[in-house]
């Protein structure tokens, strides 16, 4: 004897917001493993390299003539004023401007931070899986059978 599942037809408005809630809830599963297994000292790094692009961004629109496309004069941008003075190991750290697929990008000697399109399409995949699990686990069918 088969037991048979109540299947409840899903929407499109319903099906919106169980996957509004499984996106919100992978970001924020993805943010919070970060900060918990991700060391400090590499988020903070994460941080100096969106500083320091930034900085670069303005520094080579206000001198096109001289652009930074290697090695990063920090002193140089906190003289232009498009810096704050970073305070950090500088033997540990080594920031640069190199070549991507998007224009010249500042980089770190340590590591390279996954673009945030690479981050939210993890984060869209793991809110797929979530939703999907969600829906079978609750019994939604999106293409559910006409009941006539």
């Amino acid at each position: 004897m088969e037991s048979q599942r109540k299947t409840i037809p899903l929407n499109w408005k319903k099906g919106a917001v169980i996957f509004l809630f499984s996106f919100l809830t992978a970001a924020a599963a993805v943010y919070f493993l970060r900060q918990a297994f991700i060391p400090k000292e590499e988020l903070d790094c994460y941080a100096r390299v969106a500083t320091l692009q930034k900085a670069v961004d303005q520094w080579n629109r206000a001198y096109p003539d001289k652009p930074i496309t290697d090695d990063i004069d920090e002193d140089q941008l906190v003289k232009a004023g498009f810096l704050q003075p970073l305070n950090y190991d500088h033997s540990l750290h080594y920031y640069f401007v190199g070549q991507t697929a998007h224009g010249p990008r500042v980089k770190c000697n340590k590591h390279e931070d996954n673009p945030l399109v690479l981050r939210l399409t993890g984060d869209f995949l793991l809110a797929v899986l979530i939703f999907l699990i969600f829906c079978s686990v609750r019994g939604y069918v999106l293409f559910a059978p006409d009941e006539s």
